[in-house]
């Protein structure tokens, strides 16, 4: 053996010194994953991205319900929104619910498919704004048209 080499245990034994040592300064020395600056960053940044997330999310569902409700419409046969109904839609610069619905009407659109004749009589029709803002069509019957959605408890139609 060489005189000058330390030997396997003499190694060991200054080692463990140095090990403890090093363990001490770590235990010392805190984790930048773990310090509170960290944690509250991380934090901001995951709320800002999600409010980011859900304010484009709701950006998107309100253009496409404006979108349906310029473009769609509920006609009902009778005057009541409990009567039965047929919807259509069209582009928004074609879009007026009396013409659409009357074209539902000529065509008996309430009845069986068969046999449209494109004659049948077309009442006097009045439109209505629904609660999710379609536009409701109905029959005006004997009704005033002035009074008639205010009875349904619906609003007046605004074509703008």
């Amino acid at each position: 053996m060489n005189e000058f080499l330390p030997s396997d245990a003499e190694v060991a034994r200054r080692l463990a010194d140095v090990r403890v040592a090093v363990l001490e300064a770590t235990a010392q020395v805190r984790s930048p994953k773990r310090s509170t600056r960290y944690r509250v960053t991380r934090n901001l940044i995951i709320a800002g991205v999600a409010v980011a997330a859900l304010t484009a999310g709701a950006v998107v569902i309100a253009l496409e319900t404006q979108d349906v409700r310029s473009t769609n419409v509920i006609c009902f046969e009778e005057a009541g929104v409990e009567s039965r109904q047929v919807a259509g839609g069209t582009s928004a610069d074609m879009f007026d619910p009396i013409e659409m619905c009357s074209a539902i009407w000529a065509v008996d659109g309430f009845a069986d498919p068969d046999g449209q004749d494109y004659t049948h009589p077309v009442p006097d029709l009045v439109a209505c704004t629904m609660p999710n803002g379609i536009a409701g069509v109905f029959p005006l019957g004997d009704a005033r048209p002035e009074d008639f959605c205010a009875a349904l408890g619906l609003a007046d139609w605004d074509s703008d």
